[in-house]
């Protein structure tokens, strides 16, 4: 995604969020008349995608906690830690900020194909094929922006043309979300036979853009979110298994080799489209919430003020010790080391271990393997409280990661980029989505859940591996659980892990399990997780209808729960 805005977006201020104001830099009846000048004004709409409210912050990091992996920073609910424990109400800010900022993007997409299909008489003969894929992916992006809606809102109503812009607040309703979800599939399918596979692309600059292998990845995602809770629609596993499939099937993607390439990728703006099916790219020469992100300084590993390159991080969110020390095969799975950081980053020392003791009469840097390959001191109780809260992701370490080059030095924002979907999620989906149509693992669900495996562990991709392979003859449920686990290990802290445990139904259930882990791990651990006191069953599946909102528009209906 190249961060280029050409429309200025602004709600009004006496209107819904679904009522958009549009300021454009450009004169719209002369303008658009060309494929360069479309492209620039598509740029626009796919900018959305790295704001605050979309995956700049809120639907990538904030609230995907608290979950079985990490949670929030701190003991308490100021601030951000608000959100990331579920601690927040109907008038939250950020609920607010992300509801509005994705019906930014469906009016953006809306606007921007309707005023193709005027304009498609006026371009250049030359020009009509680039036209008819940016409009494709202009519906892959409405797709994007309404699937994020449906599946953390789930009552939304359906925006479908600019006009409905002038309606007043009275007249929008929430739509059934299985319309919701049909709109989405119509987008998706009408944009795949339109948009080019990756090694067949017309387009002067494909760098970050959406492809067929994208639509098809985001395809699949729909289907698995679809079948499982809340809608609960099992027809739609054989569509999964389909859509995921036609990417696998292509032979137009694969995995990196090393798995800390996509890592150092993401830190430095390289662009790699055989893994990376979609991507939030962040390459500004200043920090901004629009044209930066927070990848890597909220998520990040901790670090004082004038300790690294980039000043300082956040690093709101953290590691749960239960989650890595339970890890099969760690001392294997290459993985493991980029799960977690048992160091930080001091303005004293630089990079430092969180714990060290003194053992004969000298300190002893501790790391988390060593206290798990040695049960270091039996797993002295001082240890485990401090890594109860002090953990952090090592997938965006920015110091060791990001060149100097693409370093921004500043307290809040950063150049890393963000993975959206990657071929990894849809082999895992694919693996997912055959076992729940057939009832039971057929061969290419090993090979897809084996080959994500096998990278993990270092081995080739291509070849059986008695040390990385699932067990063959696997039962529905035994399979299940396995790529549920695969999941978790491959794609942790990448925004997927709660939606994943919220359309296996098992979201609520999880957070109580996850307490009662920290319970045994030490006696302070809860109190470091404190979104199991705002978790309730039935209601933190889905965000709250915005106050605003339902203020304004006076047909819609509150989430359950948030009543």
């Amino acid at each position: 995604m190249v961060v280029l805005s050409s429309l200025v977006l602004a709600a009004g201020l006496g209107s819904c969020s679904l009522d958009e104001n549009v300021y454009t830099q450009v004169d719209k009846g002369s303008y658009v008349k060309n494929a360069e000048q479309a492209e620039t004004v598509l740029l626009g709409v796919y900018s959305k995608l790295g704001y605050d409210g979309i995956y700049g912050m809120n639907l990538s990091m904030v609230f995907d906690l608290p979950n079985d992996q990490a949670k929030a920073e701190g003991t308490t609910t100021v601030g951000t830690r608000q959100q990331a424990s579920n601690a927040y109400s109907t008038t939250d800010s950020s609920v607010q900020e992300t509801w509005a900022t994705l019906y930014s993007g469906v009016y953006c997409a809306n606007d921007f194909i309707e005023t193709m299909q005027a304009r498609l008489p006026e371009f250049p003969e030359r020009d009509l094929a680039l036209a008819d894929i940016y409009i494709a992916e202009a519906k892959v992006l409405r797709a994007i922006f309404y699937f994020e809606l449906v599946r953390w809102f789930g009552n939304v109503p359906l925006i479908t043309h600019t006009s409905m812009s002038s309606w007043h607040p009275s007249k929008f309703e929430q739509e059934d979300p299985v319309k919701v979800y049909e709109y989405i599939e119509e987008d998706l399918l009408e944009a795949i036979p339109v948009l080019p596979w990756i090694d067949n692309d017309t387009r002067l600059n494909s760098a970050f853009r959406i492809s067929k292998g994208t639509a098809y990845g985001l395809l699949a995602k729909v289907y698995a979110t679809w079948a499982g809770y809340p809608l609960q629609d099992e027809s739609k596993w054989e569509l999964a298994a389909g859509a995921a499939g036609a990417v696998v099937n292509s032979n137009k993607h694969s995995l990196v080799p090393n798995f800390r390439t996509l890592w150092t990728n993401c830190a430095n703006n390289v662009w790699e489209p055989k893994e990376s099916l979609l991507e939030v790219s962040y390459w500004s020469p200043q920090s901004t919430n629009t044209t930066s992100g927070r990848v890597g300084k909220w998520n990040g590993v901790t670090a004082q003020n004038g300790s690294i390159k980039g000043s300082y991080n956040i690093a709101l969110y953290k590691v749960d010790p239960n989650f890595v020390a339970e890890w099969e095969n760690y001392d294997v799975d290459q993985r493991w080391a980029y799960a977690f950081a048992d160091y930080k980053y001091t303005t004293a020392t630089g990079k430092t271990c969180i714990e060290n003791l003194k053992v004969n009469g000298e300190a002893t840097d501790i790391t988390f393997e060593m206290a798990m390959n040695k049960d270091w001191l039996g797993w002295d109780a001082a240890w485990r409280k401090k890594y109860s809260g002090q953990l952090s992701p090592r997938k965006w370490d920015i110091e060791e990661f990001v060149k100097d080059e693409n370093q921004l030095p500043d307290n809040n924002c950063s150049n890393v980029n963000w993975y959206v979907l990657r071929y990894a999620d849809v082999l895992l989906l694919y693996a997912e989505a055959l076992n729940e149509w057939k009832g039971a693992p057929t061969s290419e669900a090993y090979e897809a859940v084996n080959q994500v495996r096998r990278r993990g562990f270092g081995e080739d991709l291509t070849i059986p591996s008695a040390v990385a392979d699932l067990p063959a003859e696997m039962d529905y449920e035994s399979f299940q659980q396995a790529v549920r686990t695969e999941r978790s290990h491959e794609l942790c802290h990448e925004g997927h892990r709660r939606q994943d445990l919220v359309r296996w139904g098992i979201y609520y259930e999880t957070v109580q399990a996850t307490y009662k882990k920290l319970m045994d791990w030490h006696e302070s651990a809860p109190e470091y997780y404190i979104g199991v006191d705002y978790t309730k069953k039935n209601k933190n599946e889905l965000l709250p209808i915005p106050q605003r909102e339902m203020d304004l528009c006076e047909k819609f209906e509150q989430n359950q729960g948030w009543k």
